[in-house]
């Protein structure tokens, strides 16, 4: 099976969970200067991983988001996903995790259609994730 790591954007696929979650962790430590560990927390109904810095207890910084590819319950044919990539957002409230999409949003004009726009409360608080897709250049 093999996992897709998301994170501010981008995503890359990886061929095991170990490698995703260091790919998550590398990316993530790229990016902030200081943090004290990893939360790292699996939500089993839609079976993601949500990797976050924890700094002083709390948790800090982008999330990145692992997924697992060619994750069939049941035999038969593969669903073929309409949306190329996805985008997640969490916020302390709803209205940051939706700030923080339009942000990101008004710096994409290369993004041609939204799709579907999902939304969980999770432990690190409210996310909202954004399918798209971007006209190629």
């Amino acid at each position: 099976m093999a996992f897709r790591v998301e994170y501010n954007g981008e995503d890359i696929q990886l061929a095991t969970l170990e490698a995703a979650l260091d790919c998550a962790r590398n990316a993530i430590a790229n990016d902030l200067d200081r943090f004290d560990g990893w939360a790292v927390e699996h939500d089993e109904d839609v079976d993601d991983w949500f990797v976050q810095a924890v700094r002083n207890g709390r948790r800090v910084g982008p999330l990145a988001v692992i997924s697992a590819l060619n994750h069939r319950a049941q035999p038969g044919p593969a669903v073929v996903e309409e949306w190329e990539r996805r985008v997640s957002f969490v916020g302390q409230t709803p209205a940051e995790a939706f700030a923080m999409a339009a942000d990101w949003l008004e710096r994409r004009p290369d993004i041609e259609t939204l799709g579907d726009v999902g939304w969980h409360h999770t432990a690190s608080g409210h996310q909202l994730r954004i399918y798209y897709r971007a006209v190629e250049r």
